[in-house]
């Protein structure tokens, strides 16, 4: 990624935008999603696979949540459940009818399937197959007096632990030792499956007063609302083609 120079909409010691370039293309109008995504709580600088896991379990939720109601992403996931169901019945006599919640979860299953890493079950909504395209907008809060996002240079290191958090793991050593799916994770719902999907980035910085439900906040407590936009390059029906 190419990064862009800061530009600052007020006194730099109270907030700061930065902008980087990503390598895919970015998102047109057209057909274009949008949806935020919400975290708060410890955020380390070259954060470890523990954070980064504990990271992707809290968007998880979230993204489960969107799959669930998204007309699109609903439809999608139907649509392979309903397949993956008739190869099941092939040769039944009066097989049960398919209810479009059970055709959704079998979908999610033949879907995530083909993303297993180290006994989980990923579902990257951003693909290389599926061929989106996807800006992300980042309001960073944190408690410090600078809030510059560049450091001797160098872009926040709590970013780049952000941005693996976003990610499916690609090697069991990005996953805590013994990491298993717990209750309500499989499967594993994520935003992307490589950061060399993202077309833009941009982070605005500002100064964390208080935590909701939190009496007192350390250095290390942020509160990051992820504004994402995207759209599929091709008509998604043609686009997540796995085989």
């Amino acid at each position: 990624m190419i990064p862009c120079p800061i530009q600052a909409d007020f006194p730099a010691e109270q907030s700061s935008l930065y902008i980087e370039k990503g390598s895919a293309d970015p998102p047109e109008s057209e057909n274009l999603v949008e949806f935020h995504l919400l975290y708060s709580g410890q955020l380390h600088s070259h954060g470890g696979r523990q954070e980064k896991h504990a990271i992707r379990r809290v968007l998880h939720g979230q993204l489960r949540q969107l799959w669930n109601t998204h007309p699109n992403l609903r439809e999608l996931a139907e649509g392979y459940g309903r397949a993956a169901y008739i190869d099941e019945i092939r040769g039944m006599d009066n097989p049960a009818a398919l209810s479009e919640a059970d055709a959704r979860q079998k979908g999610f299953a033949d879907i995530s399937s083909r993303w297993n890493r180290n006994g989980f079950d990923f579902l990257p909504l951003v693909t290389k197959k599926l061929c989106l395209r996807c800006n992300l907008e980042i309001l960073f809060l944190r408690r410090e007096e600078k809030n510059f996002v560049l450091q001797d240079g160098d872009i926040d290191g709590r970013i780049k632990t952000l941005f693996d958090g976003l990610r499916m793991i690609n090697s069991k050593d990005e996953l805590p030792v013994g990491a298993v799916p717990e209750q309500g994770e499989n499967p594993f719902f994520c935003l992307l499956e490589d950061d060399t999907l993202i077309s833009e980035i941009r982070v605005k910085t500002g100064p964390l007063l208080m935590l909701p439900g939190v009496a007192t906040i350390d250095k290390h407590d942020v509160y990051l609302q992820i504004d994402v936009r995207l759209n599929a390059t091709q008509r998604v029906a043609n686009a997540w083609a796995f085989d």
